[in-house]
Parts: C-alpha cells; structure tokens; sequence
C-alpha cells in the first residue's frame, strides 16, 4: 500500500471494517471503487496495438512430421502440484499423447501403447490414446504430471512480442517403444530419492516427539 498509489488506503483496519476493498483505494476513492470504468476508461475507449503476424521457426520435416501441441484438462491445474493430490486423478491420472488413427497406423501404434515423443529439443514416452479428436499430422498432451516430461521436448522458442513460450508448436516423431526415456529414468530415480528422504525424515521427527 505504502508504495502503489492505487493501494494507498488499504490497510488490515480498513479491510477488517469493510470487509474487502476494490481498487483504486486512495485519497480519491477513499473507501474503495466497487465498480471502475463508470464515465470512462483511463485511456479513452481503449488502446489497440497492430502487430504483423510472424510464423514460427519451428517446421515440419522428414525427420519431424507431426506437430505437438500441449494444454490443459478441466480435472487438473496446471503443473497438478494441488489437484494430483486430490480424487480428481479418478478423471485424469496421467499424461496420454492423443494421436489421430491414421498416424498411429502408419506407425504399428495402438491405443495404450509406450510411444516415445522426439524433437529437436529431446525425447519422453507417454502412452498413447488413438483419438480422432486430433487432425491427421497433430499430436496433443497434457502436461499435468512431472513424470511425463511434456516440457522436455517443447522448444526454446517465444514469441517476440510477448515472450510466451511456444508450447503450442513443437515438430515432433513419434515411435512406439517399449520403456521409458532416459529423462523419466533420472527422474524416477531423483523422486524415489527425494521420498526415502522424506520418510526418514518424518520418522526421526515422531521418534523425538515420543522422547
């Protein structure tokens, strides 16, 4: 509050009188502005910026044909770090890469198979759900769950305005195998470590606590 003039009257007094306080909260507005924009905005009616569309450096070849894209499902939050702990792995317990039939046969791959996911950027396997909720030549996932290593094989690239990553776009290949990449083997390896760690840990804890 001290150091932003649009919070310059907040303070825990003055929530705990109102209850809540909208912004801008200052000499002006006192107790607060429950409903901003009124008569206009700062402004005017608003500014709008043009910019020229600029393709991705990412493409498709020989070597690379498909393109990955990645987001979200409604049952997990971003990286899952609170909803993986929650019943709603009962709807989404893992990271599946959806692939259109048409791909999958082409490559021997079946619903539920170990595929391993390359690109320029690295490799990790999921398993993989044959859906036509794709486009032929797009593969999609998820990346709610760590062990997956979707962010592993999404580029370096951004956007040059904004500089969001670009997850959206990723040429990839995709193959069936049979075990996991060496990136999942590191980090099972690190998160079976970090567990023994903890539980020592707690039971040192109840030990003192019983002395």
């Amino acid at each position: 509050a001290r150091l932003t003039p649009s919070f310059h009257r907040v303070s825990y007094a003055e929530l705990e009188r109102n209850g809540s306080l909208q912004w801008p909260c200052n000499e002006a507005s006192p107790d607060g502005t429950p409903t901003m924009h009124i008569e206009q905005f700062v402004r005017g009616k608003g500014r709008f910026m043009l910019t020229g569309y600029v393709p991705t450096d990412e493409k498709v070849n020989s070597r690379y044909p498909l393109l990955l894209t990645t987001g979200r499902i409604l049952s997990q939050y971003n990286v899952g770090a609170q909803t993986r702990r929650t019943g709603n792995t009962a709807w989404h317990d893992a990271d599946r890469l959806e692939i259109h039939p048409s791909d999958a046969e082409s490559r021997g791959v079946q619903d539920g198979d170990w595929v391993g996911i390359g690109s320029r950027a690295g490799q990790t396997v999921l398993r993989a759900k044959v859906s036509a909720r794709v486009a032929p030549g797009v593969v999609y996932t998820t990346f709610h769950f760590p062990e997956s290593g979707a962010n592993v094989i999404t580029t370096d690239n951004s956007d040059w305005a904004t500089n969001c990553p670009e997850y959206k776009v990723t040429a990839v290949e995709v193959v069936k195998v049979f075990h996991p990449s060496e990136w999942q083997k590191r980090y099972q390896d690190f998160s079976d470590e970090q567990r023994r760690l903890l539980k020592e840990r707690r039971t040192a804890e109840k030990a003192e606590v019983r002395r």
